[in-house]
């Protein structure tokens, strides 16, 4: 007997066993299928595949706000910067009105512009009450 033949007569003897333990009392080559199980083993993947797609979804969804919330700051970062350079050039204007609307600068303009000081000034006196 060659080593070859050894083999296949192994094969077949314990496949034919094999055959006979899966079969059960059914018969050779026949076996049972449970639908029950198989659903429910379906059902379970279906219920974990949608499950991992809804937390990547969840994740990619967080990550979409904080990159919109860190584009807001931002841009509000931003904003509040030009507001204080603008309260600053409001400061610095208010200053000079002050400055331009002082007695001593609106003589020192007048001169400039040729004007002189009245010899003797007149008043006139309101005959009737002013009223806004």
């Amino acid at each position: 007997m060659s080593a070859t033949s050894t083999i296949k007569a192994r094969q077949k003897s314990a496949g034919g066993g094999a055959e006979a333990r899966r079969a059960g009392s059914t018969g050779p080559g026949l076996f049972v299928i449970d639908f029950a199980a198989l659903r429910s083993r379906t059902r379970r993947r279906r219920l974990v595949l949608v499950s991992l797609t809804l937390l990547v979804g969840a994740f990619f969804a967080v990550a979409l706000v904080q990159a919109q919330l860190v584009q807001t700051q931002s841009q509000l970062d931003g904003l509040e910067a030009e507001n204080a350079r603008l309260a600053n050039d409001i400061a610095l204007l208010d200053r000079e009105v002050v400055v331009a609307s002082s007695p001593e600068e609106v003589v020192r303009r007048a001169r400039e512009l040729g004007m002189v000081r009245a010899a003797r000034p007149v008043y006139l006196v309101a005959t009737r009450p002013l009223e806004p």
